[in-house]
């Protein structure tokens, strides 16, 4: 079942689609006057050749307008296109200079750093430096304390030997004198009793 066009769709094709060349217009044009002739019909024998004439004038200057109109809104359109791609060109070119100066930011910062860590390296360096030197020098006194303290010991348990030695040969030498004066005394003892 086909449905044959409406009115409205037939002005509403010729006034809307630009892409329509004037034979596709003339031809929904002459479907529409055959349209209103099917819903008019005593009007075809009314209507003379004069009349449709102007009628085909009249919507030749419509459909002139209507293009023109279309041309209008697309050279618009095409201005409209232009100044967004500019704006978006320009929008774009900032970021690329702002990526750009970050990136100049971000290497001078690294350089920085890496300047920084250089820095802090060798001082890390030098203190390491001066605290082997530091302690070095402190091994140094501590094994001079230890010579002086082995010196001083072997002083003293040579000291201690000799003290040690003097007492054994007193204590022994009063032995010795106790035990001879406990033999005399033993031995007047007896010859006394």
């Amino acid at each position: 079942m086909s449905m044959a066009p409406t009115r409205q769709n037939l002005i509403k094709a010729i006034m809307t689609n630009p892409s329509l060349n004037d034979d596709e217009k003339s031809l929904l044009v002459e479907e529409f006057i055959n349209e209103i002739n099917k819903e008019y019909p005593d009007l075809k024998y009314h209507a003379t050749k004069q009349d449709v004439t102007q009628t085909e004038l009249k919507l030749t200057k419509e459909i002139e307008k209507v293009r023109l109109e279309i041309k209008e809104l697309d050279n618009k359109a095409s201005k409209e296109r232009e100044k967004i791609r500019l704006d978006l060109t320009k929008e774009i070119e900032k970021v690329r200079l702002e990526i750009k100066e970050l990136d100049i930011k971000a290497s001078e910062e690294r350089e920085k750093i890496r300047l920084e860590i250089k820095d802090l390296d060798k001082k890390a360096s030098e203190e390491r430096e001066k605290i082997r030197l530091d302690l070095t020098k402190e091994i140094e006194k501590v094994r001079l304390e230890i010579k002086e303290l082995d010196v001083k010991l072997t002083n003293k348990i040579s000291e201690t030997k000799t003290d040690l030695i003097r007492w054994v040969v007193g204590v022994f030498t009063l032995q010795t004198g106790l035990l001879i004066t406990a033999i005399f005394m033993m031995f007047k003892l007896f010859k006394g009793a």
